[in-house]
């Protein structure tokens, strides 16, 4: 447990590094160029490169914290059988969608692995790495909630996963707040 929680904890900061990064050479970039008329040449296949890794890693990490967009509402009006096979098809949907993007991730690096960044020369199949790192660790998300849920290992609390958007959080909260005063 104290490995998976530090692996979790590496890849948060790892993430917010890159991000730092980011900002830092983008914002650069932005003033050199304003003041000065020059700029950071490679800082916008490296920023670019570093947004792909991003994405995929926060992805990754909302997808643990079972916090995609979902339909909540709907699904918490649901029996606990109806709970329970919307959640087994979320994530049969889900690992099915992770195993096309690895494949896909796949074949395009392997295409790209001789291909090069024009001004890095980094390979271009490290952009497609990210997708492949992503889609591997959601899809060993997806293949541990489904051993749980078939194992009837899971609560029925975690039978609904995924977070509503802001704005209907913000409805309800407004609805229930009339109906106390």
């Amino acid at each position: 447990m104290r490995l998976r929680a530090l692996l979790l904890r590496l890849t948060e900061d790892v993430l917010i590094a890159g991000f730092v990064v980011m900002i830092a050479m983008v914002f650069g970039n932005v003033v050199l160029r304003y003041a000065f008329s020059s700029g950071i040449i490679s800082s916008e296949e490296l920023s670019r490169l570093i947004f792909v890794w991003l994405t995929f890693g926060g992805a990754f990490l909302v997808a643990k914290d079972g916090q995609h967009l979902g339909m909540t509402t709907v699904v918490t009006m649901l029996g606990r059988n109806g709970r329970w096979w919307c959640r087994l098809a979320v994530e049969a949907l889900s690992l099915l969608c992770m195993g096309m993007l690895v494949v896909g991730c796949w074949q395009q690096g392997v295409i790209n692995i001789e291909n090069h960044q024009p001004v890095t020369g980094v390979p271009v199949a490290v952009t497609y790495l990210a997708g492949l790192v992503g889609g591997i660790g959601i899809g060993a998300l997806n293949l541990i909630a489904l051993a749980r849920l078939l194992t009837g290992r899971m609560p029925d609390d975690e039978l609904v996963v995924g977070a509503e958007s802001e704005e209907l959080t913000a409805f309800e909260n407004q609805q229930a707040a009339e109906k106390r005063s």
